[in-house]
């Protein structure tokens, strides 16, 4: 018997690619997913999306550090863009009744984060009292300080092939998820707030 060669010693443990394989494959409604074709479906499900994606992560992150030395980057990443696709959305939703024109060509926080906050001031809909908007914007300010444009956690090195810093070495997931959390149920106010705005009379 010959020496085994590299292809032998993969297949002992795994499936080795073969040619005509293929990735993507139409599939059947109990097993496939659906790729929706509207684009205001697509924006809903890509947010909802990439923020269950996140959940989900820091659930298998678990307690064992070498999961969590990997996936803390993909669930950062997932987080900021849900953050960054929901303010987009919601500009583009309700943007025009604040003379607000929504803008997909940055990825930029604190200025979509000022865009929304100009909306609502626009609409006399921004409370300084409002505790809520309050401690979202610090929040917003804090993602936008360690990602400024969706870089941080995608890439080793910046575009300029300068390494990333960030005032942490270590990061909680489970804070960071729980935090998350209590964003999405702010924008999800926000959202049926502004809805009520738009399908409301105007005054006579």
């Amino acid at each position: 018997m010959g020496k085994p060669t590299l292809t032998d010693l993969l297949e002992r443990d795994f499936r080795w690619p073969k040619i005509g394989d293929k990735l993507f494959f139409e599939a059947q409604p109990a097993y496939g997913a659906f790729l929706a074709r509207d684009s205001d479906e697509r924006l809903h499900h890509l947010r909802e999306g990439y923020k269950l994606a996140a959940d989900l992560l820091v659930e298998q992150a678990g307690a064992e550090a070498w999961r969590r030395r990997k996936l803390v980057y993909p669930i950062v990443f997932c987080y900021r863009h849900f953050l960054e696709l929901t303010l987009k959305a919601v500009l583009n939703q309700y943007g025009s009744m604040g003379n607000i024109a929504s803008d997909w060509k940055h990825h930029r926080l604190e200025d979509l984060w000022s865009d929304f906050r100009k909306l609502l001031r626009n609409l006399d809909a921004d409370y300084p009292e409002e505790q809520g908007t309050k401690a979202v914007e610090h929040c917003i300010a804090e993602f936008a300080k360690i990602d400024p444009i969706s870089d941080t956690f995608r890439y080793e090195t910046s575009r300029k092939g300068q390494p990333f810093k960030t005032d942490h070495e270590m990061i909680d997931l489970w804070q960071l998820r729980a935090g998350m959390q209590t964003i999405e149920n702010y924008f999800m106010a926000a959202d049926g707030f502004l809805d009520h705005l738009m399908e409301a009379p105007p005054v006579q």
